[in-house]
């Protein structure tokens, strides 16, 4: 149950992305990659194995997916993978769960700011509808390959950007 399986599962697996306001990388990686290890080893629903994986992207997002075609998530599994997610967070202080935060691409790097922080820079020209972003609210394994890095004026961000 690790990363090799996301290239094993269908594209309409389901994913939940989750972004850290820290660099997934070192001895902090090795931690959260144990303690999801660890999880998806035994995560099941309603005592039936769920075929899933995950996999840290970029060194900032960590990508937890399962083949609903399998078998499907149900609400207390994905109560048992969000009390991980919010354990790792706990332990290492990454903002995995604030959903108020937008990343995208500036100059090659990796950028996060808060919705307004990104509404100033839209409005200030520093980046615009082309903006590089990541799309997190996408549901499926599928869309990660297709819509997660879109541009601004494709993603959910587009009602953001002030009209010319």
């Amino acid at each position: 149950m690790n990363m090799e399986r996301l290239t094993q599962m269908d594209g309409g697996s389901r994913v939940w992305i989750f972004q850290s306001s820290k660099e997934l990388t070192g001895q902090l990686a090795s931690e959260i990659k144990n303690a999801l290890n660890s999880f998806l080893e035994q995560w099941a629903a309603h005592g039936q194995p769920l075929f899933s994986g995950f996999e840290i992207r970029h060194e900032r997002f960590i990508v937890v997916s399962v083949d609903e075609a399998q078998a499907g998530a149900t609400g207390c599994s994905i109560d048992s993978m969000m009390k991980v997610i919010q354990e790792v967070d706990a332990s290492h202080g990454l903002n995995l769960l604030d959903r108020m935060k937008i990343a995208y691409r500036l100059d090659g790097n990796i950028v996060e700011e808060s919705v307004h922080g990104f509404t100033e820079h839209l409005k200030e020209g520093r980046i615009n509808a082309d903006t590089i972003v990541f799309n997190n609210v996408i549901s499926t394994l599928g869309d990660l390959e297709s819509k997660w890095e879109v541009p601004a004026g494709d993603s959910w961000v587009a009602s953001l950007i002030p009209a010319s």
